[in-house]
């Protein structure tokens, strides 16, 4: 079994500002329409924000800037693997500074995928899972930063969840001792939706 990440967290009512701070465009207008679609009260500020970085490490330094700036009190990173280096220092960072990261292997495209397939499949590249997401019913024109994804798939929002955690749970049970930032496929995307969506109550 896999070591579980110092940052795995619990998704419960939080009534405080959030900051959730994206890797890619694709990331920040999915959790943008999430946050419209959700109604969020207005006693929660959630901002979601595309970082300035293009590394995982620099998602999270900038995060802890942001923080420290405008008073951020639940902090989320979305980044990817996609073959990056500094995965290991950028969950590290994040653990000591109690920053919540939200991680997909290959890249974030797994989410969407895992809305149509409950498969342990790996995939080398982001180009080869983009395929393989264009194979699935109403996503054979899939282009990223689109902003529709979200209203594409949110009706498949609950099979997606429960597809997610059983694929992470298999993958960390059959890899032990491989840490989360290695893992593929591999996704939590899911812990961030369930955290939204408890923000309504």
């Amino acid at each position: 079994m896999a070591k579980r990440p110092n940052n795995t967290f619990k998704a419960r009512a939080f009534k405080t500002k959030v900051l959730i701070l994206c890797e890619g465009l694709t990331e920040k207008n999915y959790f943008n329409a999430m946050k419209e679609d959700f109604r969020l009260p207005k006693t929660i500020g959630v901002d979601v924000f595309q970082s300035n970085k293009v590394d995982c490490k620099g998602v999270v330094e900038e995060a802890i800037k942001k923080a420290k700036r405008d008073g951020f009190g639940e902090i989320f990173v979305v980044f990817d693997h996609d073959n990056q280096a500094k995965r290991d220092e950028a969950f590290r960072l994040a653990s000591s500074k109690n920053i919540k990261v939200i991680f997909s292997s290959i890249c974030f495209e797994s989410w969407y995928l895992y809305h149509f397939k409950n498969s342990t499949k790996a995939f080398s590249s982001e180009e080869v899972l983009e395929k393989e997401l264009k194979k699935c019913s109403g996503m054979e024109n899939y282009e990223k930063n689109d902003f529709k994804h979200y209203s594409i798939l949110k009706d498949k929002l609950s099979i997606a969840k429960s597809n997610t955690e059983n694929i992470r749970l298999s993958v960390i049970a059959n890899n032990y001792g491989v840490e989360i930032f290695n893992l593929n496929p591999y996704t939590n995307v899911d812990e961030l939706v369930l955290f939204l969506e408890n923000q309504r109550t």
